[in-house]
Formats: structure tokens, C-alpha cells, sequence
């Protein structure tokens, strides 16, 4: 991932997490996905969305990364950031803390 310019998220049905979203975007690569609910709730505003199975919709979504300098920029700096809310110790603890509230 590390000689890549940008990670495209093609699937088109539900997935459970995407960790391979917050990998790509660990390495600073802007993201372009499949417009899920899962996935939403992942990436929001640290990626570009696009309609799953519309093919135009993400040719859009590539041309606004390609394009815009600035924003591609931006994506990256946002990718970074969201990567770290989902570090090992943070996820491990909110899993952790979800298990004894489901169990309890």
C-alpha cells in the first residue's frame, strides 16, 4: 500500500468492518468507497463516497481525488487521523467494555 496513490472500496454489499479501509488509510491514502451504511459510519467525511455498482459515480469520486490537489491532500491529513481512533488499544478496550455490557 505504501507505493499506492489512493484505495478504491468497490464492494457492494454490506461488510462488517472494512479493516482494510482504516489499513489504506493508516497509510495515508485517500479513499474512495461504496456509499454502505457500515462503512459510512467508518470513513464519513475522511473518504469519498460513491454510489456501490454505479460505475459513473465513482468515476466521479476518482476525478475529484485526481483533480484537486488540495483536497487529496486534505483526504490524507483526514485518513491519518481517522486510522488512529482505530489503534488496537482503543478498539480492544471498546470491545472489551461492549462485552461486559452485553454479558452483564
Amino acid at each position: 500500500m505504501p507505493n499506492f496513490d489512493a484505495f478504491v472500496f468497490t464492494t457492494r454489499g454490506l461488510d462488517a468492518f472494512g479493516l482494510v479501509l482504516i489499513e489504506a488509510q493508516a497509510h495515508g491514502l485517500p479513499v474512495a468507497y461504496s456509499d454502505l451504511p457500515g462503512v459510512r459510519e467508518i470513513l464519513g467525511s475522511a473518504g469519498v463516497p460513491y454510489t456501490p455498482g454505479d460505475p459513473r459515480s465513482l468515476a466521479v469520486a476518482l476525478d475529484e481525488m485526481g483533480r484537486d490537489f488540495h483536497r487529496r491532500k486534505a483526504l490524507t491529513k483526514a485518513a491519518l487521523n481517522n486510522a488512529r481512533r482505530y489503534d488496537i488499544t482503543a478498539t480492544g478496550r471498546q470491545l472489551r467494555e461492549l462485552t461486559l455490557r452485553v454479558t452483564s
